[in-house]
């Protein structure tokens, strides 16, 4: 069972005096030296083996292991100073570093010449270790319970619940190699992939930076879910009316007309019948709602039925104004499509 022992320094009514008194060795010089405490008020912590020991059993030991294989058996061989003194007791823990990957199923650990079992444990269950567990080069926490040793970190990998998924198979079905993570300092590289884990998503890197924040003009989406949401927008169509300005009614005319947005397309078709008559050049003939708003000033070849052209300029704010010819009793008459944010 764990234990921890807290230790209490001796408290003395004397702490500094000793009592020197003469030995019967026949040389003056040797003395034999002994506490003078006096009165003990506190007594200390005992230095007994059984702290000792605990002591270093809560340590962890760093060991290499060499693979040797024989009879289809992986043994891998190490030695650890003082084990074979002080006994292999419960919880001794192990750090050990192995020199090549298992190439067969139970490997053996071969510690001190003595040979162990090595477990995994995977959901609270003690598993046999399978072929390719202990990978070369790799450090791997061990400890004795007794019967066997239990590895504490082997990464089960696979698609299944409380499993991972090996990152080069997910590099291999995304098609990109794997950067690391958004938000960890160093530079972002085009054309690799990075986890946002603020958003839970993978994005790729489109742009060259040292970011730790993600810019949308420096990653672009590559998982499922928002990609299906942009898809989504693309079959969603939002219609709401354009209602011809006040500027340009006059005498009670109005007249409306619908603007359409599918994903981030916008289409205005617009026929103002009479509602525009007698307006001039330069007057504010609509106001664009929010959200269907373009991104940039657009310049639009309108015409009057039956009779001369003009343009119509659409600008970032939404007003929309008629640039020709005073209208007469015609009505403007454009389509246009353009790209929204």
């Amino acid at each position: 069972m764990a234990k921890l022992t807290k230790f209490k320094a001796q408290k003395v009514e004397f702490p500094t005096h000793y009592r020197v008194e003469e030995t019967n060795r026949g040389d003056t010089k040797i003395k034999n030296i002994t506490p003078a405490y006096g009165n003990i008020n506190e007594a200390g912590t005992p230095e007994t083996e059984v702290i000792y020991d605990g002591m270093q059993l809560g340590n962890v030991h760093t060991l290499h292991a060499v693979k040797t294989t024989s009879l289809g058996i992986d043994y891998y061989s190490c030695d650890l100073d003082g084990l074979n003194d002080f006994g292999l007791k419960n919880d001794l823990k192990i750090r050990l570093t192995v020199d090549s990957d298992n190439k067969n199923i139970n490997p053996k650990l071969r510690l001190n010449s003595v040979d162990y079992t090595i477990l995994k444990e995977f959901n609270g269950t003690l598993l046999n270790l399978a072929v390719g567990d202990l990978k070369q080069n790799k450090t791997y926490e061990l400890t004795y319970n007794g019967n066997q040793f239990v590895v504490i970190n082997i990464t089960e990998f696979g698609t299944e619940s409380d499993t991972v998924l090996e990152g080069k198979r997910l590099a291999e079905i995304i098609g990109l190699e794997f950067g690391g993570n958004i938000q960890d300092t160093g530079a972002k590289t085009t054309g690799k992939f990075y986890y946002d884990k603020a958003l839970k998503y993978y994005y790729e890197c489109i742009a060259n930076n040292s970011l730790t924040y993600n810019d949308g003009s420096k990653f672009r989406a590559i998982s499922n879910k928002p990609i299906s949401d942009k898809v989504e927008n693309l079959y969603k169509v939002q219609q709401t009316k354009l209602y011809v300005h006040a500027e340009a009614i006059g005498q009670g005319r109005t007249t409306c007309n619908i603007v359409q947005k599918c994903g981030n397309i916008v289409t205005i078709i617009f026929d103002s019948g009479n509602a525009l008559r007698n307006i001039n050049d330069n007057t504010v003939i609509f106001q664009v709602p929010d959200g269907f708003k373009p991104k940039n000033f657009l310049s639009v070849n309108a015409s009057q039925y039956n009779t001369s052209n003009g343009t119509v300029y659409i600008e970032a704010s939404g007003i929309g104004k008629w640039k020709g010819a005073t209208v007469n009793s015609a009505s403007i008459i454009f389509t246009v499509s353009y790209i929204v944010d």
